[in-house]
């Protein structure tokens, strides 16, 4: 249970409720770097842990508020790059286009391209200061954020929300 103290974030405009704050799903089977990574983005982020990537894969099914994942790439069960794998392969849409973080001790170049290959959405060291982790993770929300904005939009484009009925835009967007 947070204490009352973390359970607001004062902002410009006053006190945002926990409930208010996007939520991330942590993934390291050392509670030593769990406890790190949640305390680097307490009252920025609400934060859920899990100690391996098959518990990580079962909360990302099953909990749809979550808006991004860090995980470490070596863990029991299922590992950082399978976990990766299956929420890109993922048939729901929504898990295919999540921001994904890995985090590792000693990556490699050959890893980090492996992880590009893979869809990663970042790549950071373990021992990041708090201020990296947040300024990474602070833009990947936000890029994901326009990116749902205009495919809204594209969306408002092509069909009428009215009618219901497609636009010239979307003949045109089928004809191209």
């Amino acid at each position: 249970v947070p204490s009352p103290a973390s359970a607001t974030r004062t902002t410009r405009s006053g006190v945002r409720p926990m409930a208010d704050l996007p939520r991330v799903l942590v993934v390291d089977d050392s509670r030593l770097v769990r406890a790190s990574l949640v305390r680097s983005l307490q009252g920025h982020y609400e934060v859920r842990e899990e100690g391996d990537g098959e518990a990580a894969w079962q909360t990302l099914v099953l909990d749809h508020s979550i808006q991004a994942v860090i995980s470490d790439l070596q863990m029991p069960k299922l590992e950082g790059y399978q976990l990766l794998e299956k929420v890109r392969t993922s048939k729901l849409r929504r898990l295919q286009e999540l921001p994904f973080i890995l985090v590792s001790g000693e990556e490699t170049e050959e890893e980090r391209q492996k992880a590009k290959g893979m869809g990663v959405s970042d790549f950071i060291s373990k021992g990041s200061g708090a201020a990296e982790v947040l300024t990474r993770l602070d833009h990947l929300l936000e890029l994901t954020r326009i990116r749902q904005s205009l495919g809204d939009g594209r969306e408002q484009m092509v069909q009428d929300p009215t009618s219901g009925l497609f636009t010239r835009k979307y003949l045109e967007i089928q004809t191209a």
